[in-house]
């Protein structure tokens, strides 16, 4: 019979870590009646005997049997029904004026089913690493560009940059505005009263 807990084990963990008194772990001892030796009784002399759970075992061997179903004989049907009744490709002529996908290529059926519809076609993957390339290299062209217009700003300062501020100047128009409108009513003899 497979015991579970070793009851010495137990008493040297209490004896040592949990409690420093010898009369309370003594009391605790004698207190505890343990032991999966003996048979559970029912009513009608039946006895049902402790063993160990076994819930793991069989959680494992139904999530096994359950993959298995699921993915392990479609896939294996798949592949012998490919090799036994499809078979390899073989080489011939290509018939004139007709251009063979890039999927015809592949001597396996299931490599080029993989290649006709799951990856793209070779051209198109060059075609976008081309895209890619031209992209950088605009991007490289407008830094220079930016670098280069910065570096007229700071030679000739003539130019807006980060520091200009154009909210500045429509104040400045209309106080210029209200100055002239002032001075076109009140006219010469504004002047005359300052001197």
């Amino acid at each position: 019979m497979f015991k579970i807990v070793s009851w010495n084990t137990c008493r040297h963990f209490l004896e040592n870590n949990l409690l420093s008194d010898k009369k309370m772990v003594k009391s605790i001892i004698q207190q505890v009646k343990f032991s999966v030796n003996l048979p559970l009784r029912s009513g009608h002399q039946q006895t049902l005997p402790l063993t160990p759970s076994r819930f793991q075992w069989h959680k494992f061997k139904d999530m096994f049997h359950f993959y298995a179903m699921v993915g392990l004989i479609p896939v294996g049907a798949i592949i012998f029904y490919s090799n036994v009744y499809i078979g390899p490709a073989t080489l011939c002529e290509i018939p004139p004026h007709y251009c063979p996908k890039h999927w015809e290529f592949h001597r396996h059926p299931i490599t080029r089913f993989i290649a006709r519809y799951i990856h793209n076609s070779p051209q198109q993957e060059y075609e976008k690493f081309l895209h890619y390339i031209d992209e950088e290299q605009q991007k490289v062209k407008l830094r220079a560009l930016q670098k280069a217009v910065l570096k007229k700003m700071s030679e000739r300062h003539d130019y807006q940059a980060y520091y200009y501020r154009p909210v500045y100047n429509k104040y400045i128009r209309i106080n210029k505005m209200v100055g002239e409108k002032l001075f076109n009513q009140m006219g010469d003899d504004y002047n005359d009263d300052e001197e």
